[in-house]
């Protein structure tokens, strides 16, 4: 069932909880994911490259999580990679989302500097509220980020 008006933008049934609400066509897993490189030869044999994807979750009540996931191949060097995992709250007004983290994690491995290899939890200071213009377009979701970070097209997985 769309739930969208002719722009867009999400106006249909919503999930409410104390957490906020949620548009019923936003609930579920969205990935967006971008890669460089040849990762693959026509025999499936995948070499390491520089790539990332970022992924959303958003449940009916409200809660949240969000997955920034980074890889790079450095010559000479090795592959350095970080994941940061964070879980809130998300809500919707109008064509605005706003993810509020609560909590998180920032995983890393880095061939290149082996002492900034380690897991860390985040700080306050890193889990600010974050706000989004977004929309669904031909079931896809549009999220367009202010820092550019998670700006992209998402689809539901």
């Amino acid at each position: 069932m769309a739930i969208a008006d002719g722009s867009g933008q999400g106006t249909g049934p919503t999930t409410r909880s104390h957490r906020g609400s949620m548009p019923t066509a936003l609930v579920g897993r969205w990935s967006f994911a971008a890669a460089t490189g040849q990762y693959c030869d026509p025999l499936g044999d995948c070499a390491p490259g520089s790539g990332g994807s970022i992924t959303f979750t958003f449940r009916a009540g409200g809660r949240a999580e969000y997955s920034l996931f980074q890889s790079s191949l450095v010559a000479g060097c090795g592959q350095v990679q970080s994941l940061r995992l964070t879980t809130g709250t998300a809500r919707t007004d109008g064509s605005t989302l706003v993810f509020t983290p609560k909590s998180g994690t920032y995983k890393s491995f880095n061939g290149c500097r082996p002492d900034l290899t380690g897991n860390w939890k985040l700080a306050a200071e890193d889990l600010k509220p974050v706000s989004f213009s977004w929309q669904l377009d031909d079931g896809a979701l549009q999220l367009v980020d202010p820092t550019g970070e998670a700006s992209g097209t998402y689809n539901k997985k």
